[in-house]
């Protein structure tokens, strides 16, 4: 590609990525049961619900910030309560992710006028980046945030100025309200090694800087406490320990969930690096270490690695922000060249998985270790077609750039095409949710105490789920809501109650009850 083709690159790799999500997004349900209750959520706030403090079921809701929930509001004031409006919030923050690695690279190398659209498309198409971006979940804001951090960061460092301080604290804000005080483990260590990175001799001293970073906080605390103050104020004593303590420290001192290995990011660094660092190329960036450059990013995404591997719960996605990190150190010219077998070399998980898809239809593994409702000639033809284009692009492409670009999309279209049934078969709420709006007049109750809304908002009903929690609280619900809508994960055995459907909703079993008349 010429240097001139590249001024609009950036914007192209976001509109790709966009397009790449609605198609992801539009082959599977709406998924239990993260983005089924986070749409409650914000279908509650939406119905009447507080926008200071977010509920699940009628009940404050204090696992995350706000921040997601009101810019779904927001679309949803354009559009209706639409769930593909909804659904497209999370990818159109990774398009903005995208769009502000373009520019950071424009900022970390303004002589280089081809490297912001190549780092672009290397984030738009890396595997990770690309799966968790395309779902309804806070990182792609956190994301935004922390890039948006990093630039304010680099613009410090090479000048002082009240508007990069401003900046920072905005960005900050921003993060916190996303996902809360994570933001500080993502940034913080950058903004504590100046020396380590400092892009010019000549600009802002140490202490100037570290004044800076102090009065970004206190920026961002003021900001943040436009929200948290009237929030704290509106929960409850639970809502005001989990939101300030149990939520954020608290997981990382000792989480209630999802605790796992120190090593496991560390084995999971090929996943984080492919398809773009499963070739020489990764080498690149550490040929000329010394460079600022390579020193601020590599503290940021080392940091955050290292700093997450000894926090107790761990997931995937925690480290999604590291990965714009990761396609700006990656982005760089490849003066070798890369042999065909080379190109196809980040194929091979596409390659895999449809190797063991025809075994299943040949019979040579049974479906059920692969797919509960086993995999179809047609999806396996879509899903073999898809890849085969894939892979004649990869050998066809003239340069890394172009030979890498539809790897992703092809695997992640074709996993999900692979998987089409038992996403929707397992996993897609609409026939429990539809006896939920038919009952939603009487009253809808349910005795499973954690239930995370995972049918309220595609029910749309009026009024939440009530969750009965306390003894006596089922026979107390039944006398005030003569044929109302009873859902349990365990059979329940009480008069007037008759059983209208059982089924398996992600891999646990659901009962929906019809209250009848019941005896005083």
């Amino acid at each position: 590609m010429t240097t001139g083709s590249w001024q609009r690159q950036p914007a192209l790799a976001a509109l790709a990525f966009l397009t790449s999500c609605a198609v992801l997004i539009l082959l599977r349900p709406l998924l239990p049961v993260d983005e089924t209750r986070y749409l409650t959520v914000a279908w509650e706030m939406w119905n009447g619900g507080s926008y200071v403090v977010p509920h699940l079921n009628g009940e404050v809701y204090s696992h995350k910030p706000p921040l997601l929930f009101w810019i779904i509001n927001l679309v949803w004031a354009v559009t209706g309560p639409s769930e593909i409006a909804a659904r497209m919030v999370g990818p159109l923050a990774g398009a903005v992710a995208i769009l502000l690695t373009a520019r950071l690279a424009r900022a970390l190398w303004p002589g280089e006028a081809d490297r912001p659209g190549q780092a672009a498309w290397v984030l738009a198409t890396t595997g990770v980046f690309a799966a968790f971006g395309s779902a309804t979940m806070f990182d792609t804001l956190l994301t935004v945030a922390t890039l948006w951090a990093m630039l304010a960061l680099w613009t410090m460092a090479r000048r002082y100025s009240w508007g990069a301080v401003l900046a920072l604290g905005a960005a900050l804000a921003f993060g916190v309200l996303a996902k809360g005080p994570v933001i500080l483990v993502h940034v913080l260590p950058v903004a504590l090694t100046l020396s380590l990175w400092r892009p010019d001799p000549a600009g802002t001293s140490t202490p100037a800087f570290l004044r800076g970073v102090g009065l970004s906080i206190l920026v961002a605390l003021a900001l943040v406490g436009l929200w948290l103050g009237p929030a704290l104020v509106f929960g409850d004593a639970g809502y005001r320990n989990d939101i300030l303590w149990r939520q954020s420290a608290g997981r990382m001192m000792a989480s209630f969930d999802h605790a796992r290995p120190v090593w496991v990011f560390v084995a999971l660094l090929p996943l984080y690096l492919w398809p773009w660092g499963w070739g020489r190329e990764v080498l690149g960036p550490w040929r000329r270490p010394a460079v600022s450059q390579v020193r601020f990013l590599g503290i940021w995404a080392a940091a955050a690695l290292i700093g997450f591997s000894f926090v107790s719960g761990k997931q995937i996605h925690y480290l999604l922000p590291e990965l714009a990190a990761l396609a700006l150190l990656l982005s760089g010219p490849v003066t070798a060249a890369i042999g065909r077998w080379q190109r196809l070399m980040p194929m091979v998980p596409a390659v895999l998985l449809l190797g063991a898809a025809v075994a299943v239809v040949a019979g040579l593994i049974a479906p059920e270790a692969v797919d509960n409702h086993g995999i179809g000639l047609v999806e396996l033809a879509v899903a073999a077609g898809v890849v085969a284009v894939g892979m004649a692009l990869v050998v066809a492409a003239p340069d890394r750039l172009r030979a890498r670009l539809p790897v992703v999309p092809a695997t992640l279209v074709a996993v999900q095409v692979l998987a089409y049934q038992t996403l929707w078969n397992g996993n897609d709420p609409a026939r429990m949710a539809s006896l939920l709006a038919a009952h939603a007049g009487a009253g809808v109750a349910s005795t499973d105490t954690l239930y995370a809304g995972q049918f309220s908002y595609v029910a749309r009903l009026a009024e939440p789920v009530q969750v009965l929690r306390e003894a006596g609280a089922l026979e107390v619900w039944m006398a005030g809501h003569p044929g109302g809508l009873l859902i349990a994960r365990t059979p329940v055995e009480a008069a007037g109650l008759t059983l209208l459907l059982q089924e398996v909703f992600h891999d646990d079993p659901w009962y929906a009850y019809e209250v009848g008349s019941v005896s005083p």
